[in-house]
């Protein structure tokens, strides 16, 4: 039985080729117009698994993701990291000169924004939700000089022409991506743990639990503050530790560091590949 993947965007969207990544061609996939709405379709039991992406190696964290890991209850089980390549996408072969409007997501515009300048500096440049949805919008238009940016997987989808591959201004464009889960399911074979958690506010706590970890040898790969909402200047913070959860330098690290905060929170435990 394939398992039921929710994602956000159309079908083509680069979270939905990071479901094919982690669980293989058999998934069936189950497309979202928000974030929040991932997170309805696993809690509703509409499907078993979400891919969120976290964040990206150009622009870093995803504000909304974190928000929702904070203040909903899903697990992290997985990770893919993708590397993210951008099409320009137009209806049939056509010269750039003859493109008037380029569609696309804002992150996906502004990891283009070279191309742009130099390719298509004519053109009017239209945001929208998703960058599979930009497709889907020129497809459905009745005028010819359009485009959109978009994964080559949506314009096989939606039977569209890629007229240039690549086109990202940084060839080293990477997001990461958690697999969500109604269920924790830590094992041996976890190597990575994402945590949140607050500290209590006096000087030199951030240090002191910070510190519990380099203490035992863990090695922590992101560190990044969001603020809590609740207070002004109160801020939370994201880490991943390089070590599964079920390991005892990992329990005896996270016990140690609520001493120094005001909550911990174990967002997943999972196995992730070398790079």
């Amino acid at each position: 039985m394939s398992q039921r993947v929710a994602f956000q965007g159309e079908r083509g969207a680069f979270s939905e080729i990071a479901a094919l990544r982690f669980f293989g061609s058999s998934i069936e996939p189950v497309p979202c117009r928000t974030f929040e709405e991932i997170f309805q379709k696993i809690n509703y039991q509409e499907a078993e698994y979400g891919i969120l992406p976290i964040e990206n190696s150009q622009t870093g964290g995803i504000n909304e993701a974190h928000d929702l890991l904070l203040h909903q209850e899903l697990f992290a089980v997985g990770e893919v990291k993708l590397k993210v390549e951008h099409c320009l996408i137009t209806k049939g072969e056509t010269d750039f000169s003859l493109i008037e409007k380029v569609y696309s997501h804002p992150q996906a515009l502004a990891q283009c924004a070279g191309f742009l300048s130099e390719n298509l500096p004519h053109c009017q440049i239209i945001p929208v939700y998703d960058t599979a949805g930009s497709v889907k919008i020129i497809k459905d238009l009745k005028e010819n000089k359009v485009a959109a940016i978009a994964s080559s997987w949506a314009a096989e989808i939606f039977g569209l022409k890629i007229i240039s591959q690549g086109i990202q201004d940084n060839k080293h464009n990477y997001t990461r991506f958690f697999v969500l889960s109604p269920e924790a399911t830590p094992d041996l074979k976890s190597n990575k743990t994402s945590i949140i958690f607050a500290v209590v506010n006096k000087p030199g706590a951030l240090y002191q639990g910070l510190k519990e970890f380099a203490l035992r040898d863990i090695n922590l790969t992101r560190l990044e503050s969001r603020p809590s909402k609740q207070k002004p200047w109160e801020y939370i913070f994201y880490t991943d530790l390089e070590k599964g959860l079920k390991e005892q330098s990992v329990q005896e690290a996270l016990t140690a560091l609520k001493k120094h905060t005001t909550f911990v929170k174990v967002i997943g435990t999972y196995y992730s590949k070398a790079e």
